[in-house]
């Protein structure tokens, strides 16, 4: 294993105990746990590196790199010293108001990325012109991931980039492992979900009132009433289509630990087998947790959905 701290190869001056990495398309930051062991009387401890907050920290292995990430907090106790680290500095939690007026869905990227101290990159996307957008006491992390839910769109930060992509297209993308139920450390968890909806009605008064209502193919769902700022019954209807399939992606969902640190968040899997049941076949990851000392992962995935979204 390799760390880097500022670009500084410290790895043969600190024994690891812990290395925890998360990696998600929520439009949550991804997060670096790592513990080392604090050795007092070492002449190359932990104090000699004057670590501070907002400290550039890279982990490395021959299967795995994090990305530069930004340190945010310090723990010294037990014999051990605790670094936390995010993809994206704490100023990424500024909160500001801004309205716009005839702007591009990749306008709104580009300016939340320069914000960020990001690199944009973008896949399959439609860029869609809005009329009026406010981004009312938010930070830029979490406005373009409430944009991002109403077009359909994941986000992940890695490495200093700013990555968004249509998350339907790549939920159906081939799969980059096939995994058979022995591959699993232990035995895997499936389960449905009890919060899913079948209608969706968006009442806006814009200049005049939009009034649309949406279905779904999930009979047993609920009924939900929103109030999604829009412009057009076009723009309501996609808007809403797109909720509520957000709603309804983790309607069969799964998580179990496998050997080796391949995978990422954003790829999809094949579960290859009679034991995974209706589970079986492809398969979108959208969360991995990576565990470098034992080399495993904790990957949570969901399968797509079917129906007009």
């Amino acid at each position: 294993m390799q760390i880097l701290i500022d670009g500084k190869d410290i790895s043969d001056f600190v024994t690891v105990s812990s290395c925890i990495h998360e990696d998600r398309v929520s439009g949550r930051s991804d997060a670096l746990s790592i513990s080392f062991n604090d050795d007092t009387d070492s002449e190359t401890n932990w104090r000699d590196w004057n670590l501070d907050k907002g400290t550039e920290i890279e982990v490395r292995t021959d299967q795995f790199r994090s990305g530069i990430m930004y340190v945010s907090r310090i723990t010294a106790a037990d014999g051990r010293f605790d670094v936390r680290a995010q993809a994206v500095r704490n100023q990424a939690k500024d909160e500001s108001t801004q309205s716009y007026e005839d702007v591009s869905f990749y306008e709104l990227l580009q300016e939340g990325a320069r914000e960020l101290a990001l690199t944009l990159e973008t896949y399959n996307l439609t860029d869609y012109t809005y009329e009026s957008v406010v981004r009312l006491k938010q930070n830029w992390l979490g406005f373009l991931h409430g944009r991002c839910l109403l077009e359909g769109a994941g986000i992940k930060i890695y490495d200093k980039k700013l990555i968004v992509f249509d998350e339907k297209s790549f939920e159906n993308m081939s799969p980059v492992k096939t995994i058979m139920a022995e591959d699993f450390a232990c035995q895997p968890e499936f389960a449905t979900s009890d919060d899913v909806v079948r209608e969706i009605r968006n009442r806006y008064q814009a200049e005049n009132l939009i009034d649309t209502t949406v279905q779904s193919e999930i009979s047993y769902g609920k009924r939900i009433e929103t109030e999604i700022a829009c412009t057009s019954v076009g723009e309501s209807i996609r808007f809403s289509k797109n909720m509520m399939w957000a709603a309804n992606r983790n309607e069969y969902r799964g998580s179990g630990v496998i050997t080796g640190c391949e995978l990422s968040s954003g790829v999809t899997v094949n579960l290859d087998g009679p034991a995974f049941g209706a589970f079986a076949g492809l398969n979108f990851v959208e969360r991995v947790i990576t565990d470098m000392v034992n080399d495993s992962q904790k990957i949570y995935m969901r399968k797509p959905i079917e129906g007009d979204y």
